[in-house]
């Protein structure tokens, strides 16, 4: 018998071990984050007081006044007890009143914005389905992709200041260590700033359900010396581009695609055969579709699939694609166009919607 009891008395020991450690944020990574934490300790600690205090004096009165086997009669009957009405009401009022204060000076804090105390500024872009992480004083942009998340490398000790901005929908931006979310909606610029106070690299997510591959939206957070910071800088900054280009391609239209838009060297040209000089500019795959459309590139972001952020290609007068291509990548696109109207575009999810268009004539001879 005692074998069970024991088995019994260690599953028990793991399941309270466990509830203590999930009742528990993880440990804070940032001087906000530790404010943060503090603060939900206090709150813990008051609801375990009040928890014992209650619970302990329910189960104390149910055994100290049960009844007897020889009690025949109702014992003395007490109506209203203004002491102890006070009391029951005043401790939960100043607790109440002590926790306003001490949440209201944490959201103070971990909401200031002191711009003179920032050391490096970061702009934040969530869209369908990932990320870019730029960092607008040294000209770094990071893209992610579903397969490689992005990652968003800090000094330590330092004041970052992050700008959230979103190109669709509304994106969270949620790290666990940081013990801290912020939304990212449209048409709305977010800010907020974090001090790092440990070294490592930590997970972050979105965190609103923003769409089909909501799960894809991943990131890292590296927090490293100012040392290794200023290294990385110099890996990551981009070399200055070459007063001419390295390849010269002939065409009857230039076309760059890069985060977010396609340029067009002219609005239209002449019917017949028509070569595209494509330059993919950007730092992450493009497509480059050319259909024939009366409607302008603008107009068709009305026909946008809510739930893959694409145009439905089937139902599009398609004239000719080029698929996926590479970042740096050049091609060229000769198709035989008609007089009309024509939209040219990037069809990945979420990069028409983002501005990836430009609008084509062409006229007669």
């Amino acid at each position: 018998m005692r074998k069970p009891a024991a088995l019994i008395a260690l599953l028990a020991v793991a399941l309270v071990l466990g509830g203590c450690q999930a009742a528990f944020p993880p440990s804070a990574v940032t001087e906000e984050g530790l404010l943060i934490e503090n603060l939900y300790v206090l709150v813990f600690v008051m609801a375990a007081i009040v928890f014992v205090l209650v619970e302990g004096l329910i189960i104390w009165s149910v055994i100290r006044y049960r009844r007897k086997p020889t009690d025949t009669s109702l014992p003395a009957q007490t109506h209203g007890n203004l002491v102890l009405e006070v009391i029951w009401t005043v401790i939960p009022l100043v607790a109440v009143v002590g926790l306003f204060f001490a949440s209201s000076q944490v959201l103070g804090v971990v909401d200031a914005r002191k711009p003179e105390e920032v050391s490096v500024k970061v702009e934040v872009v969530g869209y369908q389905w990932q990320w870019k992480f730029g960092y607008p004083a040294e000209g770094i942009e990071i893209y992610g992709t579903a397969q490689n998340y992005p990652e968003l490398v800090v000094p330590i000790d330092e004041r970052i200041e992050v700008t959230l901005v979103a190109q669709d929908v509304n994106h969270g931006f949620y790290i666990p260590e940081f013990l801290f979310q912020r939304d990212l909606v449209p048409g709305k610029v977010n800010y907020f700033e974090f001090t790092p106070n440990k070294l490592g690299t930590f997970t972050g997510q979105c965190s609103a359900f923003c769409g089909l591959l909501h799960h894809a939206m991943g990131f890292t957070v590296r927090v490293v010396t100012r040392e290794e910071y200023d290294a990385w800088l110099v890996e990551m900054t981009p070399e200055p581009a070459p007063s001419e280009s390295p390849v010269a391609v002939e065409a009857d239209i230039t076309a760059e695609v890069k985060e977010w838009a396609i340029s067009l060297s002219g609005a239209s040209t002449a019917a017949g055969d028509v070569t595209f000089g494509l330059t993919n500019a950007g730092n992450i795959p493009h497509e480059f579709i050319v259909i024939r459309s009366e409607l302008s590139g603008e107009q068709l972001l009305n026909q946008i699939d809510p739930a893959t952020s694409r145009l439905d290609e089937a139902a599009l007068d398609t004239i000719g694609e080029q698929s996926e291509f590479s970042p740096g990548e050049t091609r060229t696109l000769t198709l035989s166009l008609e007089p009309g109207r024509y939209v040219v575009l990037c069809n990945v999810a979420g990069h028409f919607g983002s501005g990836m268009y430009a609008d084509l004539e062409i006229t007669a001879n």
